[in-house]
C-alpha cells in the first residue's frame, strides 16, 4: 500500500467549505448535569488553575485509565491530564508542552513542530496566510497532509516532536501500510529526543485498544468533544508523568493554564461518556467512590492525575480553597477540620457571569426552557450587534480562543500590515496565538517561536505616546490590541488616556484595526457596559467571554466589522467559514443571551455605580503607613487590585510574590475578612450588596493595617488549629456524600 493520504480537497476559488461544528445540541443528558448544579449549588467555576473538584480528579483518574487501557498498558500506569476547552485549545497546549520538554536543546530543533494534518485544519489556524512556519501566526509547526510530504519535511530537520492528527485514516498495521510508516517517523523523532502526540479528539468513549496508539507508543494524547458526546466544550492532553515534568514544580506548576478547563460541567459530562466502558466490579469504581467520600483521597488522585501543584497548595491551605458551595455573591469552604466558612465572593471565578454563581434563571429560563431547534447562535450574533455596533460573531469556547480568533481575523483582514501591537500588562490566554495578547516575557519564553513581528509598548511610561505613534508611522502596523484595565499584571491604572487618544488618531491615518479585550472587563464590571466606553471611539474588533458565561457555561465570542469580515473573507474563506462553525454552539448561546438580558433585569448599570462607590471609598481609606502589607492599590468599578509588599529590612529575606506570603494572604482574607480574595486582584461580584462590598473593603482596610509577621504568625496558627484538629476533620469528610448540600 502506497504510504499516502489523501489531501484536503481545496475549496473553489471565492468560496467556503462547509466545515462541520464541533459541538452538538444538548441533550437530556447534559441538561440534567447542570439542572443538578445550579439545584445543588454546586460550583461551576471556583478559580482558575487551583480549583481541585472531587469531578475533576474522578475525570483526571477516568482518563488516564482510557488512554492505559488504549494502549494496551499493564495496569498501573498513570497518566497525566491538563484540562482545556477544545481540542484546538489541547493541541496548542501539547506543542508548548514539547517545547518546555525540549527547551535544553532547542538550538537543534528551534522548536520545531511536525504535525500530520490531512485535512489541513491545524496548519490553516496556525498560518492563515500560508507565509510559511516562519512568518506564521504560530511558528514552526510544519504541517503536510501525507505521509509522504512528512516524511520529507523531517529529511534533514530536527524537530522536538511530532504530531499525528487524524489517525483513523492511517491504514495498514503496525508492520504494513501509512500507520507503518508514520511510526517509523515516530522511532526517528525519539531517536533525536522528540516526544509523540496523537490526536484522538474524535474517539468513541467505549473505544477498546487502538492500533494507532499501540503502535506509536504516544507520550501525550489530545482528546477532545467526543468524550463529552460533542454537547459541553472539551479538550485535553494526557500523557505520561515524565512529559509533563516541565509542569511539575511551584515555579512552573502554573505556568499554562485557562479559567474554564476543568469545569464542573464538562467534568460531569466526562465521567458519565467514559463511565459506561467499565464493569461494575472494575476498580475505577472504587477509585471515583474514594474519592467522593475523602477529600484527602481526591487530592491524591488529583495530584496523580491531574496537577500535583495545584493538590500541593490545597494540602498548604488546609481547605481554605475547598470550595463546596456556590450561590449568587457567596460561596462555602470546608477546612481540613470539617468547620465550614460562609464567604463573600470576592474572585467571581475571575469574573465569570453577571449575577453571581448558579443563578435562578438560569435553571428556570436557560436549561428547563432551552429548545435545541431554536437558532440561538443567530440570535446572539444580532443582539451582540446591537451591543457592540460590530455584526460578526465568531463564536468562542474560552476567553482565549475568542482573542486568538480575533487576532488570526485582523491578520486576515490586513495582510500586508504584519505587525501588532499590544501594550504590557494585557493578559489575553495561553495558546501559541493568544499567547502573543499575554505580554508577560516568562509566561511566553518556553514556548518560541512565536509570531515575531509584534511590539510590546508599556503604556506608563513618560514616552509611550511618543514610541507608539513612531511604531504607527511605519505603516507595518496593522492591529493595536488593547486591554483597558489589566486583571493579571502589576499595573495599577488603567491604560492612560492621552495613549488612547493617540490610538484613535492614528487609525484612519496608518490604516491599522484597533481590537479591545473585554474578556474580563464587559458589562460593568469596570463601571461601564464595556470598559472601552468614553475612551476609544471607533474598535474594529473585541473578545467577550466571562460575562456571557453567566456563571454555568463556557462560553466566549469574537466580534468583528464588517470591513474586517469582507477582508478576511478574501483571505481565507475556509478558515472564516471554519472559525464561525466550529465552536457555535446553542446551549452556550442561550446562557450568553440570558446573561445580557439580566444585566438590565438586574438594574446593574445603576447597582454597579453605587458600589464602585463604595469601593472607591474603602481604596481611599487604606492605610498609607510604612508598615502594612499593601502597596500600590486601584480600583475601577468593581474590579480592584492591591499590590503586595514586605516593607523594612524583611523585605531581603521575604518575597512579597513568594509562596509563604500568597498562602498568608489568602488565609488572611479567607478566614479573618471572610472574604473568598486568593490573588492580589478582587473581582466583587454585580450583585453584591452594601454590607458585602462593605465587609470586603474593610478588611482590605484592616489588612493595609497589617504588618507581614503578624500575618504569617496568623497562618501558622490556623495551620496548627488545622493540624491539631485534622482527624475530626478527616472523620467528618468520610462521612459527606458526593454531592453535598451546604447547610452553611
Amino acid at each position: 500500500m502506497h504510504p499516502n493520504l489523501p489531501a484536503a480537497p481545496a475549496p473553489a476559488p471565492g468560496s467556503a467549505a462547509r466545515p462541520h461544528p464541533h459541538l452538538r445540541p444538548a441533550g437530556p443528558g447534559t441538561l440534567g448535569i447542570l439542572a443538578d448544579l445550579i439545584t445543588q449549588e454546586r460550583p461551576v467555576f471556583a478559580m482558575p488553575s487551583w480549583f481541585v473538584s472531587t469531578e475533576s480528579a474522578q475525570a483526571g483518574h477516568l482518563l488516564s485509565e482510557f488512554v492505559r487501557e488504549l494502549g494496551g498498558q499493564p495496569a498501573g500506569t498513570h497518566h497525566r491530564t491538563f484540562f482545556a476547552n477544545s481540542r484546538y485549545e489541547a493541541l496548542h497546549g501539547a506543542v508548548k508542552l514539547l517545547r518546555h520538554r525540549a527547551a535544553a536543546t532547542a538550538s537543534g530543533h528551534r522548536g520545531r513542530v511536525l504535525v500530520l494534518d490531512p485535512d489541513g485544519t491545524l496548519a490553516r489556524r496556525a498560518d492563515p496566510l500560508g507565509e510559511g512556519p516562519d512568518r506564521a501566526l504560530a511558528p514552526g509547526i510544519l504541517a503536510r497532509t501525507t505521509v509522504d510530504g512528512l516524511r520529507s519535511a523531517l529529511r534533514g530537520t530536527r524537530v522536538c516532536g511530532l504530531v499525528v492528527r487524524a489517525p483513523e485514516l492511517l491504514g495498514g498495521d503496525a508492520g504494513t501500510g501509512p500507520l507503518a510508516a508514520v511510526a517509523e517517523l515516530a522511532r526517528t523523532v525519539r531517536a533525536t529526543g522528540g516526544r509523540v502526540v496523537v490526536d484522538l479528539s474524535d474517539i468513541a468513549p467505549d473505544r477498546p485498544a487502538d492500533p494507532v496508539v499501540t503502535a506509536l507508543r504516544p507520550d501525550l494524547v489530545v482528546l477532545g468533544e467526543s468524550l463529552t458526546g460533542h454537547e459541553v466544550p472539551f479538550g485535553a492532553l494526557t500523557g505520561t508523568h515524565d512529559t509533563f515534568a516541565p509542569w511539575s514544580t511551584p515555579r512552573t506548576g502554573f505556568l499554562h493554564s485557562n479559567t474554564y478547563g476543568g469545569n464542573t460541567v464538562a467534568m460531569r459530562a466526562v465521567i458519565a461518556r467514559l463511565l459506561p466502558r467499565w464493569d461494575a466490579d472494575a476498580p475505577v469504581h472504587r477509585a471515583l467512590a474514594e474519592a467522593a467520600a475523602d477529600r484527602h483521597a481526591t487530592l491524591d488522585l488529583y495530584a496523580r492525575h491531574v496537577n500535583p501543584m495545584a493538590a500541593r497548595m490545597q494540602r498548604k491551605l488546609h481547605g481554605a480553597l475547598n470550595v463546596v458551595r456556590a450561590k449568587g455573591s457567596r460561596l462555602t469552604v470546608r477546612l481540613d477540620s470539617g468547620r465550614e466558612l460562609d464567604l463573600v465572593d470576592g474572585l467571581c471565578g475571575a469574573g465569570l457571569g453577571v449575577a453571581g454563581h448558579n443563578p435562578a434563571d438560569a435553571l428556570t429560563d436557560v436549561v428547563r426552557a432551552h429548545d435545541p431547534a431554536r437558532d440561538h447562535v443567530r440570535e446572539l450574533e444580532e443582539v451582540l450587534a446591537r451591543e457592540t455596533g460590530l455584526p460578526h460573531a465568531f463564536p468562542a469556547v474560552s476567553g482565549a480562543s475568542a482573542v486568538e480568533s480575533a487576532i488570526t481575523l485582523a491578520r486576515l483582514a490586513r495582510p500586508r500590515q504584519r505587525r501588532i501591537v499590544v501594550f504590557k500588562h494585557n493578559y489575553g490566554g495561553k495558546t501559541l496565538v493568544s499567547l502573543l495578547a499575554t505580554a508577560a516575557d516568562r509566561t511566553r519564553a518556553p514556548f518560541g517561536p512565536l509570531y515575531d513581528d509584534i511590539r510590546y509598548i508599556d503604556p506608563f511610561t513618560p514616552h509611550a505616546v511618543e514610541e507608539f505613534r513612531k511604531e504607527a508611522a511605519t505603516g507595518d502596523v496593522g492591529l493595536v490590541w488593547i486591554e483597558l484595565v489589566h486583571g493579571s499584571s502589576d499595573a495599577y491604572a488603567p491604560v492612560p488616556g492621552p495613549l488612547l487618544d493617540a490610538v484613535t488618531e492614528g487609525r484612519t491615518e496608518h490604516g491599522y484595526l484597533v481590537g479591545v479585550d473585554e474578556v474580563l472587563t464587559s458589562y460593568y464590571r469596570c463601571g461601564t457596559r464595556f470598559a472601552h466606553h468614553g475612551r476609544l471611539p471607533d474598535i474594529d474588533l473585541m473578545s467577550l467571554s466571562k460575562a456571557l458565561s453567566h456563571g454555568c457555561f463556557p462560553t466566549g465570542a469574537a466580534l468583528v466589522s464588517d470591513e474586517v469580515h469582507e477582508a478576511a473573507l478574501r483571505a481565507n474563506p475556509q478558515l472564516v467559514a471554519e472559525l464561525r462553525t466550529h465552536h457555535a454552539h446553542g446551549l452556550g448561546a442561550h446562557f450568553a443571551l440570558q446573561a445580557i438580558r439580566q444585566v438590565d433585569a438586574l438594574g446593574l448599570p445603576e447597582r454597579v455605580e453605587a458600589r464602585s462607590a463604595l469601593v472607591r471609598a474603602g481604596i481611599e481609606a487604606l492605610d498609607d503607613g510604612p508598615h502594612g502589607v499593601i502597596g500600590r492599590r486601584f480600583a475601577e468599578g468593581l474590579l480592584g487590585r492591591l499590590e503586595p509588599r514586605v516593607p523594612g529590612s524583611l523585605g531581603r529575606f521575604l518575597d512579597p510574590e513568594g509562596e509563604p506570603m500568597t498562602h498568608a494572604l489568602i488565609l488572611w482574607w479567607i478566614t479573618r475578612a471572610r472574604a473568598f480574595v486568593v490573588y492580589d486582584v478582587f473581582l466583587l461580584p454585580l450583585t453584591a450588596t452594601e454590607r458585602e462590598v462593605f465587609q470586603v473593603m474593610r478588611g482590605a482596610r484592616r489588612l493595609s493595617r497589617t504588618g507581614p509577621l503578624r500575618l504569617l504568625g496568623h497562618a501558622a496558627l490556623f495551620r496548627l488549629r488545622q493540624r491539631l484538629s485534622g482527624r475530626a476533620g478527616r472523620r467528618a469528610s468520610r462521612t459527606t456524600p458526593a454531592n453535598p448540600r451546604s447547610t452553611v
